[in-house]
């Protein structure tokens, strides 16, 4: 035992979310300024993880690793991270990762990715920010489907549109999409295969404009047309918190 650290990056809404084949997967838009760090100071003397500032969701997800390797006792577990809350930019899911990774450093668990998606999938839908690199994740289940790897170099201006998002709450209602929709998505899917296929930003900034267009039936930005006409004057695309409030180009 010893004192564990772990660190997880943030993300700015994700750059395609779709539904194939009654299938809701995403694809990550990593950013490495947001982070969530987590310190775990492990104690004997203390049946349950205590943390510091109220982060229940990732003391549930530390409890559970730790049962699921057979250890007893707890600890005490501090987390701070410059991630908003509320804003699709995965504050909880960062902060569950950087504990889970914390409290593995302590104990020297050899911890995986897909071990951190398995506890992450019992707590919430989860971002696929255990991957650093971009991936094709399936954040109901928590699942990988693909690695895209790194992105081309952007710029990225974004804003925030004030109010927050209860992700949970938000993926419990259904979604409902036309078979248009349907098409939109393939076609959003396909050119960012091609946009990290070829390192092109371009159609990456495709592929994220026609899922954030669809996304307009499901949790409507109000500056969209005015990002819309800013995106084609500067031949940019437009990413957007499908879930969340932010939206940027």
């Amino acid at each position: 035992m010893k004192l564990g650290r772990g660190c997880c990056n943030g993300t700015f809404g994700e750059f395609v979310e779709v539904i194939v084949a009654e299938r809701p997967f995403l694809i990550t838009f990593p950013i490495r300024s947001l982070r969530s760090e987590a310190r775990f100071v492990p104690d004997t003397a203390v049946s349950r993880i205590r943390v510091v500032n109220s982060k229940m969701k990732a003391k549930k997800a530390g409890e559970m690793l730790l049962q699921l390797f057979g250890i007893r006792g707890g600890g005490y577990l501090e987390i701070h991270s410059n991630i908003p809350a509320g804003k699709g930019m995965a504050s909880s899911s960062a902060d569950i990762v950087a504990s889970l990774r914390a409290i593995a450093d302590s104990y020297s668990i050899p911890l995986t990715n897909e071990m951190i998606s398995m506890i992450a999938a019992k707590v919430e839908p989860t971002d696929g920010v255990m991957y650093e690199e971009v991936v094709v994740y399936e954040y109901i289940h928590c699942q990988l489907i693909a690695s895209f790897g790194t992105l081309p170099p952007f710029i990225l201006i974004g804003i925030d549109l004030g109010g927050m998002i209860n992700t949970i709450e938000f993926n419990i209602v259904p979604k409902v999409y036309s078979q248009d929709d349907q098409q939109q998505f393939i076609k959003a899917f396909d050119l960012a295969t091609k946009g990290f296929k070829e390192k092109n930003i371009t159609y990456i900034g495709e592929a994220a404009t026609l899922s954030a267009r669809v996304n307009q039936k499901i949790l409507p930005k109000p500056v969209f047309p005015l990002l819309d006409q800013l995106a084609n004057r500067y031949h940019g695309g437009i990413v957007v918190a499908h879930s969340g409030t932010v939206a940027g180009i």
